[in-house]
């Protein structure tokens, strides 16, 4: 369960709407739009906030039914609150001081009604409802009350939180993509290629257990690196070559390295992992045998990789243990033995059923390069470097593929399990909203894309992770 914590006798005191409202956009990281938002508050002190986007059309009633119970469900999630504000953010409002109108999309009037029967079914009150339309905002009850938006932005909490160094973007996908910042504009790197010829030369190759063991100590030492570079990640990652950051955004498109290397970071012990994916691959091996070549893999496999798929990179200098070597091989990486509790711990991780602190640190790290990967792969127009293209043509198979055909197919399902990653970070994270996004952006780029889908039914199954409802082993930015 989540508990409130002592209150900070230095945090500002929410005295009025205004402030109230200020808290939300430093809340989800941006001011939203077309948007409910949902913020529970009990024990004198704020609960969760939950944001989900207007429906488009309320007055279906078997939506209308589903939507109700999702949003009792959000709101019965924290136990310690006995009552919730609603906040309907919306363009759909004519005029300020007119009242919502009664229909079309995002009809205010149908949204808070289910509003109030969540509230009802999850046994809270709704203590305040507020409408925000462009520049001004009123209370549901007073329509007439019209107040500039400025008062928010005004507001002691807000100027007390931004002089506390918080702060929002102003739109939802530049906070979801440039969390961490963007990459400079000058920056122009072969990243989209070489990820496309690693999809290639690295095919049915992911999940073999010993290239997996190679492939986790790659990025381990990669994070390591980023992390202990703390405010200047960026130059410390863009310090590798294409050819490797290629290799880490590609072993994405894997779904059971992309989970193994969330596992391994949340648990901060890849060992650890490595023998939950030991015991995976015998149950896997012993159920279905040796999967066919192009089969979505299922987990782990202790055959070996089939011919033609490229050796693992060695390990960046300089990270990780034994730092201070000049680039390890990674084919000395021990396996450890099967082990069943490991196993069972890797299933609770991943399903959010956890119940330990995440390593957030680590997590971090993971979350900044996925970002500059997807910023990297985006700009997949760029030459790629002299030595990548020496690194290409020196695998047979990654030339003879190259050859065949246009890099932009690999490349988009390359960027699509990046993207899928953050999705399942911002899951980690209790972010349903960024979830969302990077999983629409997903399928945008492989419609149906398996990994994506499954997030979203993980997301549904336990919309909340067990650590996240407690403030002392949830995430904070």
């Amino acid at each position: 369960m989540r508990q409130h914590p002592t209150r900070d006798p230095f945090v500002p005191v929410v005295r009025c709407a205004a402030d109230l409202l200020a808290v939300v956009p430093h809340t989800l990281g941006y001011w939203p739009a077309e948007s409910l938002v949902l913020f529970a508050a009990g024990g004198g002190t704020a609960g969760a906030c939950v944001r989900v986007d207007l429906p488009a059309d309320p007055g279906d009633e078997r939506f209308a039914e589903a939507f109700v119970a999702e949003l009792a469900e959000l709101v019965g999630h924290d136990a310690l609150s006995d009552r919730v504000f609603a906040i309907v953010y919306t363009s759909g409002c004519a005029s300020p001081g007119t009242p919502p109108p009664a229909g079309g999309p995002g009809a205010v009037p149908a949204v808070l009604a289910f509003v109030d029967e969540a509230a009802r079914r999850a046994d809270r009150a709704v203590a305040a409802r507020w409408v925000v339309a462009g520049e001004h905002w009123w209370p549901v009850e007073d329509p007439e009350d019209v107040r500039d938006v400025a008062r928010i932005q005004d507001s002691a909490v807000n100027a007390a939180l931004v002089a506390a160094g918080s702060s929002y973007a102003t739109a939802p996908r530049q906070a979801m993509d440039h969390e961490y910042g963007a990459l400079p504009a000058d920056i122009r790197r072969g990243v989209a290629g070489q990820a496309a010829r690693w999809a290639r030369a690295g095919r049915d190759g992911w999940h073999r257990l010993g290239r997996l063991a190679c492939t986790l100590a790659v990025w381990e030492d990669v994070l390591t690196g980023v992390r202990d570079a703390d405010g200047d990640w960026l130059p410390a990652l863009l310090a590798h070559d294409d050819d490797l950051l290629g290799f880490l955004a590609a072993g994405l498109s894997d779904p059971v390295l992309a989970d193994l290397l969330l596992a391994a970071c949340a648990t901060d012990d890849t060992a650890g992992v490595l023998a939950a994916a030991a015991m995976w691959a015998e149950l896997c091996d012993g159920e279905h045998g040796p999967a066919d070549a192009g089969d979505e893999p299922t987990g782990p496999t202790r055959e070996a990789a089939p011919p033609g798929v490229a050796a693992v990179p060695r390990r960046p200098a300089g990270g990780g243990p034994g730092g201070d070597r000049p680039g390890a091989s990674p084919g000395a990486v021990r396996l450890p033995a099967p082990d069943a509790g490991e196993l069972i711990r890797l299933s609770r991780v991943l399903s959010g059923e956890w119940e330990e602190t995440p390593a957030w640190p680590r997590l971090n790290a993971l979350y900044r390069v996925l970002q500059a990967l997807a910023w990297l792969l985006e700009r997949g127009d760029a030459p790629a470097e002299p030595a990548a293209v020496e690194a290409a043509e020196s695998t047979a198979e990654g030339t003879a593929e190259a050859a065949a055909g246009s890099d932009a197919p690999a490349a988009r399902v390359v960027l699509a399990g990046v993207l899928v990653e953050l999705a399942q970070l911002n899951r980690f994270r209790a972010r349903g909203s960024h979830t969302a996004h990077f999983v629409r952006r997903a399928t945008a780029l492989v419609p149906c894309h398996p990994a994506a889908l499954r997030v979203l039914r993980l997301a549904d199954a336990r919309p909340v992770p067990l650590w996240a409802r407690d403030r002392a082993t949830a995430w904070h930015s």
